[in-house]
């Protein structure tokens, strides 16, 4: 069983919160949970392309993905990783919203390095 850092979720307690699960390909699992505010902050940064939604957003704005299903796996993770690499960090007015960002780009590309699974969950 692994510890939740729940560094940017302490405060909002009772408020959603978004669980982001790294399980490793030795078994061990590395989890951070955040509120939920922080990650519509964040993906509202994220600019629909030609063809509509895609990524993260698309299950975000429709309210799909880890609010149906939780843990919900991250399929497209790379798509994702390249989707919120794009969002310029400075634009955010508070480091918290940046410091997360980060957060959530180093899992994604350590799954991706190593290739193993993100998880997202909606508690």
């Amino acid at each position: 069983m692994s510890k939740i850092d729940e560094k940017y979720y302490i405060g909002f307690e009772g408020e959603p919160e978004i669980i982001f699960s790294l399980l490793k390909s030795n078994g061990e699992k590395e989890e951070f949970g955040i509120w939920d505010g922080y990650f519509s902050t964040i993906i509202e940064k994220v600019e629909p392309n030609e063809n509509g939604w895609t990524g993260l957003a698309y299950y975000y704005h429709l309210d799909i993905g880890w609010f149906e299903e939780s843990p919900w796996l991250v399929e497209n993770l790379i798509e994702s990783y390249e989707q919120l690499k794009e969002i310029n960090i400075e634009s955010f007015e508070y480091d918290e919203d940046k410091d997360v960002l980060r957060k959530i780009i180093i899992m994604f590309k350590e799954a991706i390095d190593n290739d193993e699974k993100v998880y997202i969950s909606y508690e």
